[in-house]
């Protein structure tokens, strides 16, 4: 609505002054105007905050679950450093039942199988995680981890199916 003034004729066409007809109608729409323009920049205002809400909710539950999926894998290496290797077994298959999509509980578990000198049985654990990082594809996964795993099915199984190492920045 344009802006008029108290002393430019009233907009309704009555001919008179503004201020001896319908000023109060017109401050009224021009305030519901601008009350209306404040409702909708709050309105997407408050869309955006919701969508940013949401993201750190996301985020900060990624990091509650690595940070989970860290202390399992250090329990892991602390109950196989005291040779409880029953329990390094049982916190490695939670964290491969808690993890699926990650390849942690696979290593975990292979590292239990070697402690028990289950070599074949160790090597077949690290194949399932190379395989899990040969399916995600390059970029998403370190290639000197996948080297280290390639090398530890070298090490164990000798005899078993070749890997490729692939690229190994070290």
């Amino acid at each position: 609505m344009p802006k008029v003034g108290r002393n430019d004729p009233c907009p309704c066409g009555s001919g008179k002054k503004a201020k001896r007809c319908c000023i109060e109608r017109i401050g009224t729409e021009r305030l519901v105007d601008v009350l209306r323009g404040s409702r909708d920049q709050m309105a997407a205002k408050n869309e955006r905050l919701k969508a940013e809400r949401d993201e750190l909710v996301m985020q900060l539950a990624a990091v509650e679950a690595d940070r989970e999926a860290e202390v399992l894998a250090a329990q892991v290496h602390a109950l196989l450093g005291a040779g409880e290797l029953e329990q390094a077994e049982a916190v490695g298959r939670e964290l491969e039942e808690m993890f699926p999509g990650e390849t942690e509980g696979i290593e975990r578990l292979a590292q239990v199988y070697e402690s028990r000198e289950m070599s074949v049985e160790a090597a077949a654990q690290y194949r399932r995680a190379i395989a899990m990082m040969d399916e995600w594809g390059r970029g998403h996964y370190c290639d000197c981890c996948r080297a280290r795993l390639v090398r530890a099915v070298r090490r164990l199984d000798p005899e078993g199916p070749a890997l490729e190492l692939g690229l190994d920045p070290q």
